[in-house]
């Protein structure tokens, strides 16, 4: 009896320093080690129609907290009674219009989010073959040629409100037939036939595409439709509620893969980790856990660079004769929820992830470092309290101010505290950091969310609003769609590029931006991590511009490199003039150099162009980021080298004129010499002719 009880004392104890151990967490982490992926800002948000304009008068300026690079809208046409509608009335023969109302709403969204997601459905009230019963919107239009027109309509208008570098959406979840269509996939594909290429009409820089799928069985059907009829698909979209999104992305990757077109995108434009059991009233979705849900789902997103936008569900809490609470705005008070300040957290992270270990059980966690800025999140993800040992190591600046904030039942969670105000912080303080070195310790409650910040004395904004030319256009490039593959992402709000060959040792990470009323001049500012070598020929790291004429056409590209090109590369740019550049530049620094824009374009150029970054076959694990900002005149002085002539005469010349205080004469051979103002030549180069 006294060995059993003896015994049972001891397992007992045991049993008690396990809880201990497991309810500690200890985390490192390693401001100067990027890590994959970047914490980069895709995570938009999705905007009902189900709101008053009192509502969005309200709260859409709080998306100027959030660093939300995205807002989709659906615009529920033939629902008569929800926001902005009806916005089509007369008939066939006289259609009148009133937009007056959703463009209030996507002005207000395009003012704080740089990309539109223009969901166009359904069916008008003048369209709909059950025009009495409420949910006639659902049945397929009874006039596709006047659906077309209106379609058309809509792209115009987006054009002339410039909604640039945006999507259209044909439809919402058609294949949801209790929701929102009646019809058969037939049907839709009929519709999406009928409106993309009218779309494409009205407004062809927007992107175009569907289905905006509930499920994810209609994505092969309209790719088949699309190739059978050389329809427009810019990307494919698809929705997820519940933990697992994995299902829809996959039936993506393999329609986009049959559809042959790697440019084309997926975008998750409605997603919640909740099923729809908890984001009811008083549910999970809030409480201060689903600052912890958010955070636990981004890592798999981030994971996904073929996934270029995700559209979270929702911004305001639907209203009206909706039961659920998915915002993160509550809409009768307008207060913050966790869930918003849990967005607004990781709009506080710089984007360049940094290398970080963890050890204990239940929790999880990221970092991210900027030359002024780091930052670290770990959140609980069972129901004990833990205690955390964060250390900060090889912190890139000596003193700065050290923040903390906590989300759980007692802090930052309106459901909980009922104040739904600013995210409040429990920590600030000046700190001197000796040897790069910080630890904090602290607790992480029952499924809450620890942050912390440091910021260099000085710094400024983390992520600035760049104005450098309107962004038409964003070109992306998936010729591999796995989460191993190259990738490259550009972020429309700071003009900033990032680059990654990742696992792919020949990898392709290329990206596009299609832009005018551009600065003369830009300046270019570089960061690489990792070896970058010459496996081929089609090696590169290089920057290109193509020019347009004023007949919409690309007709010049001028090249920048630093050395790692080839004049005998084969591979061509999918986009521009679509063949090899008719001016190569090599440039001292590829990491701080500056590009010329006017001074090279033709003379018939329409003041577009497309900017492109490319990384090919330099090795695996290769990392490039390139900020541009606004250049000057002086600033291209400094991008040519001090050189000879090239055999020491300048024999040929054809051509002389100004390039920014410079001259830069033209050869009958094929060669460009920049000379300074008092004859020294700066710069020998041939064309790509």
């Amino acid at each position: 009896m006294n060995f059993s009880f003896k015994h049972t004392l001891l397992s007992f104890e045991t049993f008690i320093v396990a809880i201990a151990a497991n309810s500690q967490i200890t985390v490192n982490v390693y401001c100067d080690q990027w890590a994959e992926y970047p914490l980069v800002k895709k995570i938009g948000l999705y905007q009902t129609p189900l709101v008053s304009k009192e509502w969005l008068a309200r709260d859409m300026p709080k998306l100027a907290e959030l660093e939300a690079r995205s807002m989709r809208y659906e615009m529920a046409c033939g629902k008569d009674d929800l926001y902005g509608q009806p916005c089509v009335t007369g008939s066939a023969k006289n259609l009148t219009y009133d937009l007056s109302d959703i463009n209030y709403l996507l002005t207000q969204a395009k003012r704080y989010s740089p990309v539109l997601v223009i969901s166009h459905g359904y069916t008008p009230t003048l369209l709909q073959s059950r025009p009495t019963e409420w949910s006639g919107f659902m049945d397929r239009p009874t006039d596709l040629d006047t659906w077309a027109a209106i379609n058309e309509r809509f792209a115009k208008e987006w054009k002339a409100k410039r909604y640039t570098n945006s999507y259209v959406e044909i439809w919402n979840e058609p294949d949801l037939k209790d929701g929102f269509f009646t019809g058969t996939v037939d049907d839709y594909l009929d519709i999406y036939q009928s409106a993309a290429p009218a779309v494409n009409k009205g407004y062809a820089d927007i992107k175009v595409g569907g289905p905006a799928g509930a499920f994810n069985g209609w994505h092969q059907p309209l790719v088949d439709r699309v190739k059978a009829n050389n329809l427009p698909l810019d990307f494919l979209s698809g929705h997820a509620y519940g933990a697992e999104y994995a299902w829809q992305l996959d039936a993506m990757r393999s329609a986009l893969t049959r559809l042959g077109n790697n440019e084309a995108e997926m975008l998750l434009t409605e997603y919640s980790p909740y099923a729809a059991a908890d984001y009811q009233k008083d549910g999970p979705v809030e409480r201060a856990e689903a600052a912890m849900t958010f955070f636990n789902a981004l890592p798999g997103m981030l994971e996904c660079p073929d996934l270029t936008y995700v559209n979270w569900a929702q911004y305001i809490d639907p209203g009206f004769f909706v039961g659920d609470k998915l915002g993160l705005i509550d809409r009768d008070s307008g207060s913050r929820k966790a869930l918003f300040n849990a967005f607004k957290l990781y709009g506080m992270m710089p984007a360049d992830r940094s290398r970080i270990t963890m050890a204990g059980q239940g929790a999880n966690g990221m970092a991210s470092a900027s030359p002024t800025c780091v930052t670290a999140v770990v959140w609980n993800t069972q129901s004990d309290e833990k205690t955390v040992k964060i250390t900060l190591n090889n912190i890139p600046f000596a003193s700065g101010r050290l923040e903390v904030y906590h989300i759980d039942e007692s802090h930052n969670s309106w459901y909980e505290t009922k104040r739904g105000g600013a995210l409040v912080k429990s920590t600030s303080e000046e700190i001197d950091i000796e040897g790069g070195r910080v630890v904090v310790e602290d607790v992480v409650r029952s499924k809450g969310v620890c942050f912390l910040r440091i910021t260099a004395d000085g710094a400024t904004a983390l992520f600035p609003q760049i104005h450098l030319g309107t962004i038409v256009r964003t070109h992306q490039w998936f010729p591999n769609r796995s989460n191993k593959a190259a990738y490259a992402i550009f972020d429309p709000k700071t003009w900033t590029v990032r680059l990654s060959s990742n696992q792919e040792a020949t990898g392709w990470a290329l990206v596009g931006i299609e832009a005018e009323n551009m600065n003369d001049v830009l300046k270019v500012d570089g960061t690489a991590k990792g070896s970058m070598l010459k496996r081929n020929s089609n090696s590169t790291l290089n920057i290109r511009v193509d020019y347009q004429d004023t007949e919409g056409k690309y007709i010049k590209s001028t090249l920048y490199h630093a050395g790692l090109y080839s004049a005998d590369r084969k591979t061509l740019l999918p986009w521009g003039t679509q063949r090899q550049p008719d001016e190569v530049i090599e440039v001292d620094n590829i990491n701080d150099f500056s590009i010329d824009i006017a001074s090279h374009a033709p003379s018939n150029f329409s003041g577009r162009i497309i900017l492109s970054f490319d990384m090919l076959a330099v090795g695996a694990g290769a990392k490039q980021n390139f900020q541009l900002t606004r250049g000057t005149a002086t600033d291209i002085q400094h991008v040519y080298d001090d050189c000879t002539m090239q055999n020491g005469t300048n024999n040929h010349t054809t051509s002389i004129y100004n390039l920014s205080g410079l001259q830069m004469m033209h050869t009958s051979k094929g060669i460009n010499i920049i000379m300074t103002p008092d004859g020294r030549c700066r710069k020998v180069f041939k064309t790509g002719k």
